[in-house]
């Protein structure tokens, strides 16, 4: 699981095992963040009482590590080597991804530009995972031995 997916495409740091790390820890959030009804009502992003969400959580995990990984490849073409930054794309990849793949069960790409309430839900999340989610998973990568460095 820690084999490079491809050295030349993503850099040695993108491995088959982001993959199960993502969709398991999404699959965990989602149903973490169900049991918090008061936090789930102010946000209101979509119904956590559904019967298919960890398939919600599997889509979210899966699109976060693809979008990270198309950004990955994105920056090797560019020249950007591994581990420097490329701001504010290396904090919204995996957002961007997620919301991407889980869109089609949440219902947030079809969402109508004129419901302005469903459109500013959509920024906090993205606001919330790239300024703060980020950083704390990157820091706990980096505790666990799965990161090399806490940024």
């Amino acid at each position: 699981m820690a084999k490079p997916i491809n050295k030349n495409w993503f850099g040695q740091n993108k491995t088959w095992g982001a993959y199960y790390a993502g969709a398991i820890g999404a699959i965990l959030a989602i149903y973490l963040q169900r049991q918090i009804p008061a936090w789930n009502s102010a946000i209101g992003l979509f119904d956590y009482s559904r019967n298919d969400l960890w398939l919600v959580g599997l889509r979210f995990g899966v699109g976060a590590v693809l979008g990270d990984h198309i950004k990955s490849f994105i920056k090797r073409r560019r020249g950007i080597y591994p581990g420097v930054s490329w701001f504010p794309w290396d904090q919204i990849d995996a957002t961007v991804g997620g919301i991407i793949l889980a869109s089609p069960m949440t219902g947030w790409m079809g969402t109508s530009l004129i419901d302005w309430v469903a459109w500013v839900r959509l920024l906090i999340l993205l606001i919330l995972m790239a300024y703060l989610i980020h950083p704390i998973g990157n820091w706990l990568g980096f505790l666990l031995g799965l990161r090399k460095t806490p940024s």
